[in-house]
């Protein structure tokens, strides 16, 4: 998946805010967001100063098939710590909307994450959901 840095940016600064939702970071959600821009090929610093500043513009890559894992992304956020509120699954599913994906789709993925937790969903069975509403 190849993103362009304020993509990257942006994808970070949701699960940035994804984690704050709830009031309280846990060490787990930091160290997946830490790990997640890390693979992006985001340093430390540049994650920190993004905390800090935030961006100027949010940026959303195009294609669907670029916007489904970094939902995925969120999911697996969402569900990391083991406790879901109804605040985390209204930021996801507003934030999945925002990004273009089908609104019927999008709770339908959210109530079988909170199910079956986020590391247990494939991305087979994401993509399935989608389909159905598209066909």
């Amino acid at each position: 998946m190849s993103l362009t840095k304020e993509e990257k940016l942006s994808h970070l600064l949701d699960l940035m805010n994804m984690a704050k939702i709830d009031s309280s970071i846990q060490r787990i959600e930091s160290v997946y967001i830490y790990k997640v821009a890390e693979k992006m090929g985001i340093d430390k610093l540049e994650l920190v100063k993004l905390e800090t500043l935030g961006i100027d513009k949010r940026s959303v890559p195009k294609t669907e098939y670029q916007i489904i894992p970094l939902f995925h992304r969120l999911l697996i956020l969402m569900c990391i710590d083991t406790d879901i509120d109804d605040l985390e699954k209204s930021f996801c599913r507003e934030l999945g909307i925002k990004m273009g994906l089908n609104p019927f789709a999008v709770t339908d993925i959210i109530e079988l994450a909170c199910k079956k937790q986020p590391h247990h969903l494939s991305p087979d069975e994401i993509n399935t959901i989608f389909r159905r509403y598209y066909n």
